[in-house]
């Protein structure tokens, strides 16, 4: 049978040591048993205990006084008293002191209720466990790693790490593959901060998001007078990274047209502004990054083949986080970690069945995607909970619907002081009410005048929510 936790029993009655150990056994735990309160608190000393279950009164040792040397050295383990009928009291004060409950002698071993207790006692002491662990590790790994930013235990992400250290000061550009979110920006400014150029300018542009008519100007810039409102000269992109680095991440949006200018520029390392008669010398390093197959869009004569072999001098591929799942606790805490010291909240990590759901993802929005999603857990976690469980992760990744747990009170929302997460609020406020601004008032525990106020300054219109 599967050892589901490891438990130490405490009381001077040697029947009911005995009796309560084979029957927790019977459950499939692994039991020690002590008569004696003071040998009880060596054996925690030397033992990983995930509850220990002790009575209220014995001869050398009160319960509450054993809970207290307990947590001398052990601070992780769950604590249940037993007390007989007189000591519930005195039982209730040792919760105030860290027990996780109380069992009222005599016992009643028919009971679910007690069977549930030590169930969530032993996994609550197994949660505790493992965030320490993670928090530990994840210390480890930043100390250790050569580069703060990117956390990784990965062996493939590792090589990248001391492969980027080596060219890093070579001057040569660099094309970066991978799915969207998987830190292609990160590895980018990594090779810009460990590079001679690391106290110039580090440039990042997506190619994706500007127009192709305006293209050209942005990245060569304009010449005074060569179009409408050109009043002054102005610098592209590549003229105002002098001295420093330009990303461009997904090149592969470059029109054909600039894919020519653009060679040219990385084989002269001059720019021509827009409507210009001279040249100007530029000292730029590029690093390009595509999530797209660039030897299939020459094939397809989308990309310019002589461009392709230019950027290709370095290449390097990073794996997509499925392919590391080892990474994905690890950056689930430094996610939970980043949230608390930002917002000054103090969850405290994961249970073991919501990192396990986070790890068997598949994250097709890579790194990106987690962060946000452990992000969103975190803010209804808020809510009511030390840790993040399965109620807190998305639908799709736990398959539960966790309607119940969103956060609607608005005193508990506006504690997250950030615009984008009041707006998001606030929609999904009146998503869950078809646009009822009374029953979201009545939800958010405020005033409907007050509601509206708020969905004014944030530009919300209930409108778009009805059904």
């Amino acid at each position: 049978m599967e050892n589901r936790g490891y438990i130490l029993l405490v009381d001077d009655e040697e029947d009911l040591l005995v009796s309560f150990k084979e029957i927790l056994e019977d459950e499939g735990y692994k039991v020690d048993i002590s008569s004696s309160p003071k040998k009880a608190v060596e054996m925690v000393k030397d033992n990983d205990y995930d509850l220990i279950i002790s009575d209220l009164k014995m001869p050398q040792m009160t319960g509450d006084q054993f809970l207290k040397e307990v947590r001398k050295y052990n601070q992780v383990s769950s604590f249940i008293v037993l007390t007989a009928y007189g000591t519930v009291e005195t039982a209730v004060d040792c919760m105030k002191h860290g027990a996780f409950d109380y069992i009222s002698k005599p016992i009643d071993f028919n009971d679910n209720k007690i069977w549930n207790m030590i169930s969530q006692a032993v996994e609550l002491a197994k949660t505790k466990k493992n965030s320490l662990y993670y928090k530990n590790y994840l210390e480890v790994i930043k100390n250790e790693s050569p580069l703060k930013s990117i956390i990784t235990v990965n062996p493939v992400m590792k090589e990248l790490l001391e492969y980027i250290k080596k060219i890093a000061n070579f001057d040569f550009t660099v094309l970066i593959y991978g799915e969207s979110g998987v830190g292609k920006e990160l590895f980018a400014k990594a090779i810009h901060q460990l590079s001679n150029r690391k106290n110039r300018i580090f440039l990042p542009i997506n190619c994706a998001t500007i127009s192709k008519d305006v293209m050209e100007s942005e990245f060569f810039g304009v010449k005074k007078g060569v179009f409408t409102g050109a009043d002054t000269d102005r610098a592209g992109i590549l003229e105002m990274a002098d001295g420093g680095t330009v990303f461009l991440d997904e090149i592969s949006e470059l029109p054909l047209d600039l894919q020519a200018k653009f060679l040219r520029f990385l084989q002269e390392k001059e720019v021509r502004k827009l409507g210009d008669t001279t040249s100007k010398k530029v000292d730029v390093r590029v690093i390009a990054a595509t999530n797209k197959d660039l030897k299939q869009l020459v094939k397809e004569g989308k990309f310019r083949e002589d461009l392709y072999f230019r950027l290709e001098g370095i290449k390097i591929q990073i794996p997509p986080l499925r392919e590391r799942r080892e990474d994905i606790p690890v950056l689930a805490y430094h996610f939970l970690e980043e949230f608390n010291k930002k917002y000054s909240t103090d969850i405290k990590g994961f249970t073991q069945e919501a990192l396990q759901l986070l790890i068997n993802y598949n994250w097709k929005g890579n790194v990106r995607q987690l962060q946000n999603v452990v992000t969103e857990a975190c803010i209804i976690a808020l809510a009511k909970k030390e840790y993040i469980d399965v109620s807190c992760l998305p639908s799709y990744i736990s398959g539960q619907d966790n309607t119940k747990s969103m956060i609607f009170d608005y005193n508990l929302a506006k504690k997250i002081n950030d615009q984008n997460f009041t707006t998001k609020y606030l929609k999904n406020l009146l998503s869950f009410t078809n646009g009822n601004i009374s029953q979201a008032a009545r939800l958010a525990n405020i005033e409907r005048q007050s509601l509206q106020k708020l969905l004014k300054k944030y530009g919300v219109n209930p409108e778009e929510f009805r059904k």
